[in-house]
């Protein structure tokens, strides 16, 4: 039974993961010796702990953790969708830091970076707090209104840096290109890409309630003026940052949203018009890339000149990540035992293809594996302590165990969120969509191999789960009708669910190009949070309305029902 003390610790919670979303990305400290990433997870997991302390608080006060419609606390646990693929990571982390070559390094975190095991669990501990205490249509825009609001000083101060007004002197040029609040032009515009989706939901909701509400015209007018502030923002500030990693995936997050926003509106025509554009832009993006071809004039345009190198693999970024996954599968690869300085040896030598050598271990592990070229490129004084890649990072700190565990997880992401959202409801569809999703990234990964060499696996696996994934969605737009919501709640929800994944799906495909940060994994974290919140929980408690389950039906293709409201609750109108 709830209590006064009981609601205050949910409050302390809800404040907790709002100032991690916050706080993560913003704050920085230019008289600390590492002024942003450990300084940012340090607070983070300050308030991992502080949210664990209130949570412990909770159920004590409420007598322990109950049955719930007669369903053990332990069973219900471990039916909530993620939640076992979660475990199976915290497991996975924990093997491999036991056995890791540098153990204590790989549990409290590397001085370069602090993303150690006992980091991953502050994340996990913070996944759960929304998992376990969203309950409220107000604490999930609350969330959303937060992550908004925070990118804007890190979109504004970019946008000072760009034009020389930044009144910290970086011993780095961060005019050129930008790198705000995160010390990294690549990490700044990663950053932004997740928060972009957010704002155009906002947008898309604004606009909508300008042309169907008469009332408070003013208020919605004002309201959309402000979003597109932001969104300019973002945009600007991403665009100065001259990363070509995120701007993919922006891109693909962009195409998720706005195919789903378009069988939510139950627009055809807008759903194949977004495929054409999509299929333009990748054709534009192709033949930029092409040398001497016909975009050739262009090619080194200030606006555009890094964009037509993507396909470069001599260009310079580009040969760095190469020379680094090319280390990198050496390393994962059965080879001799690794010698350390005190004479000894890595006797677990034999199973690190399986468990992996630790969470911050590469800069450890990689040295009998780094190839004498990237010394000349970069002038390296130590070795990369991470790939560049996160599939490459994933076998390389957890093994194959861990690479499984994290395809699952990013798998299982992405199929409950289109069953939430009614893209997923037979089994054929299900049946399609892994085999599109999962068969997809193999079958990329075995061509990426073959063609050119084992360091692509890394890209080619994620490459054809995004295709696979992004292939499916015109897939149901030919051939299901998609119906959309009926009821202002379940209209929220879908919304909702749309924004939280294109910003994951915008995640995935960025991290395979550079390295998931602090503020980027708290969000991650927090929106699969909030997924599970909206998607499942939230909806079996009628938060969103009463809605009834999606049409089973035996063929595909056939017609597919989106769960909609028959009512509202209280909650609706908040």
């Amino acid at each position: 039974m709830p209590t006064k003390l009981s609601r205050y610790a949910e409050g302390i919670m809800e404040a907790a993961w709002l100032a991690a979303l916050i706080l993560v990305p913003v704050f920085f400290d230019i008289y600390s010796s590492r002024i942003f990433e450990p300084d940012k997870l340090t607070l983070m997991r300050s308030l991992a702990l502080l949210v664990l302390a209130a949570w412990l608080v909770k159920i004590i006060d409420e007598g322990g953790l109950h049955r719930e419609n007669g369903v053990s606390w332990f069973k219900a646990l471990w039916q909530t969708p993620l939640l076992p693929q979660v475990v199976l990571l915290a497991v996975v982390y924990g093997v491999a830091s036991l056995f890791s070559v540098t153990p204590r390094v790989s549990f409290w975190g590397s001085y370069q970076r602090l993303q150690g095991t006992y980091t991953t669990l502050s994340y996990l501990v913070l996944f759960a707090a929304v998992v376990g205490n969203m309950r409220r249509q107000a604490q999930v825009e609350r969330m959303i209104t937060v992550v908004i609001l925070a990118s804007l000083p890190v979109g504004l101060y970019g946008i000072l840096q760009r034009f020389e007004i930044d009144p910290v002197p970086w011993g780095g040029n961060v005019v050129k290109r930008i790198a705000s609040n995160m010390g990294n032009s690549i990490f700044v515009s990663a950053y932004l890409i997740m928060a972009f989706p957010l704002v155009v939901g906002r947008l898309v909701d604004s606009f909508t309630a300008i042309l169907k509400e008469e009332r408070n015209l003013a208020a919605h007018v004002a309201r959309a003026t402000t979003y597109v502030f932001t969104a300019a923002i973002q945009l600007i500030a991403i665009y100065l940052s001259g990363s070509r990693g995120p701007l993919l995936g922006l891109l693909a997050g962009g195409f998720f949203f706005f195919v789903v926003l378009s069988l939510y509106w139950n627009k055809r025509w807008l759903t194949f018009t977004v495929v054409a554009l999509a299929g333009a832009g990748a054709a534009f993006l192709l033949l930029l890339n092409i040398p001497n071809g016909p975009l050739e004039s262009i090619r080194e345009a200030p606006w555009v000149g890094r964009f037509g190198q993507m396909l470069n693999t001599d260009q310079r970024t580009s040969r760095v990540r190469i020379l680094i996954w090319q280390g990198a599968s050496q390393l994962v690869a059965p080879h001799a035992p690794l010698s350390f300085p005190d004479g000894s040896t890595d006797r677990w030598n034999a199973i690190r293809p399986i468990i992996g050598y630790g969470p911050e271990s590469m800069y450890v592990a990689y040295n009998p594996f780094y190839p004498p070229e990237l010394g000349g490129i970069e002038s390296r004084n130590a070795s990369p302590d991470r790939s560049h890649n996160e599939t490459w990072d994933a076998l390389v700190i957890t093994g194959f165990l861990g690479l499984i565990v994290y395809l699952a997880l990013f798998t299982s992401l992405f199929y409950y969120g289109l069953r939430w959202l009614g893209l997923v409801s037979t089994g054929r569809q299900r049946a399609l969509f892994l085999t599109l999703v999962l068969g997809g990234g193999l079958a990329s990964a075995a061509g990426f191999v073959y063609y050119s060499g084992i360091e692509f696996f890394g890209v080619g696996l994620p490459f054809g789960m995004m295709l696979g994934l992004i292939g499916y969605l015109p897939l149901i737009a030919l051939f299901s009708k998609y119906e959309p919501p009926q009821t202002e709640g379940g209209r929220a929800r879908a919304l909702v669910l749309m924004m939280l994944m294109a910003a994951i799906v915008g995640h995935f495909v960025e991290i395979h190009f550079g390295i998931a940060i602090a503020a980027t994994r708290t969000q991650f974290w927090a929106f699969s949070g909030a997924l599970v919140a909206v998607g499942f929980i939230m909806t079996q408690k009628g938060v969103y309305g009463t809605l009834s389950q999606p049409a089973l039906l035996d063929d595909f293709p056939g017609v597919v029902s989106m769960p909609t409201g028959e009512g509202e609750t209280p909650e609706d109108k908040k």
